[in-house]
């Protein structure tokens, strides 16, 4: 579905936390229309992370109902106040819309396999008004897509580079510079890269215009740190006194940052790091009922995009993998699987089994619906 223009290592040498990258036409299908928000805005309730900005966050009350339906209270969305709202320049915020809509969640996936990071989306909707947030930075990368219509980006250098969660740019619009490093015009299928702690202001145009925003998450140096310092310092009797005596908790805090120092030079600590991440990871793969329930596979043909569920690829050796909270221990065959689409951002059916062609495309097409079924690897045939 993306074309990124550029190899995901020339990504991550070049570009990752260090400038903005801009790509046009890097969506390859543009089959996103208006009715796709309409069936989203009839799916997904005011209080499951709908949010409407105006020179400021505009309180629900503004655009909801309380209304009793089949005797169970629910708040719904008020059509007249909403077609207001977004004539008088608002936009409309679906937070986490990668769990209501499926282009978003394959859009969250290749994007997320190319930066070697987990994701997240929320989707932008509007139609004018004068820019609703103003100069800001985000604590997270983001790769913005646009889907529908245009808006004008302008991208600004950092003055806090590379900031945690906690540190926002709320109260320091003061400080970002006055000129832009970027400004562009991102139009339907553009996608822009754009590090966390990089000023960025969007001004929408009096058309219509949708664009994701895709957040992916690195795991930081910081995080790295905290992760062994909890497992290490348990370990050490001068970790776990109390603060009774200034002195001698001063005195002992030498040997234990010597020892943290040791154990921060053991790569061993950083690899289990790693495992440990990988382990957390929530694998999500598309639901396809009439291929796993209805046995249809006439579509599963050489045209059939492949890919792990997985941001990280796993080593050709790997024998089992963590899978939501168990572990899978894989075949031969699907052991060959996973370490062909480990090396790519994605594959064809039909490349696929150019790759193993001792094997024939029923036991393939069979071990990756396995495997699909177990979600770690997502099988798209539409």
């Amino acid at each position: 579905m993306l074309e990124f223009g550029i190899t995901a290592q020339e990504f991550r040498t070049s570009y990752l936390e260090l400038k903005p990258y801009l790509h046009k036409g890097a969506l390859q299908e543009l089959t996103t229309q208006w009715s796709d928000l309409d069936a989203l805005l009839y799916g997904v309730a005011p209080d499951e992370g709908l949010q409407f900005f105006n020179k400021g966050q505009v309180p629900p009350q503004a655009y909801t109902d309380d209304v009793v339906e089949m005797g169970r209270p629910r708040r719904r969305l008020n059509k007249q106040r909403f077609y207001g709202l977004m004539q008088a320049g608002a936009t409309m915020v679906l937070n986490r819309i990668d769990s209501h809509s499926l282009l978003a969640k394959r859009l969250c996936a290749e994007v997320g396999r190319f930066a070697g990071a987990q994701t997240n989306s929320n989707a932008y909707v509007s139609f004018g008004g004068k820019g609703t947030f103003g100069k800001h930075w985000d604590t997270h990368d983001v790769f913005a897509i646009q889907l529908i219509g245009k808006k004008r980006w302008q991208i600004f250098a950092p003055t806090l580079p590379l900031p945690l969660s906690h540190q926002t740019s709320e109260a320091l619009q003061h400080t970002c510079p006055v000129t832009p490093a970027l400004e562009c015009v991102l139009e339907a299928g553009d996608m822009l890269y754009i590090p966390r702690g990089w000023w960025h202001q969007v001004t929408p145009f009096d058309v219509g215009s949708w664009h994701l925003s895709v957040g992916t998450y690195l795991p930081t140096v910081t995080d790295y740190i905290m992760w062994l310092s909890s497992r290490y310092l348990p370990t050490q009797l001068p970790a776990r006194g109390g603060l009774i005596d200034d002195a001698t908790t001063f005195n002992s805090l030498p040997t234990l940052l010597r020892g943290l120092a040791d154990a921060l030079q053991d790569r061993r600590g950083l690899e289990e790091f790693k495992r440990d991440l990988r382990a957390r990871e929530s694998l999500s793969a598309d639901f396809d009922v009439a291929l796993f329930l209805n046995k249809d596979t006439s579509g599963f043909g050489d045209a059939t995009r492949l890919r792990l569920t997985s941001s990280q690829p796993f080593a050709s050796q790997t024998t089992e993998i963590p899978v939501n909270g168990g572990r899978l221990k894989l075949e031969p065959l699907s052991r060959a699987i996973v370490s062909a689409l480990s090396e790519a951002n994605s594959l064809t059916f039909g490349e696929l089994c150019k790759r193993m062609p001792q094997v024939a495309a029923p036991a393939v097409r069979a071990a990756l619906m396995d495997l699909a079924s177990y979600e770690v690897v997502n099988i798209q045939r539409r």
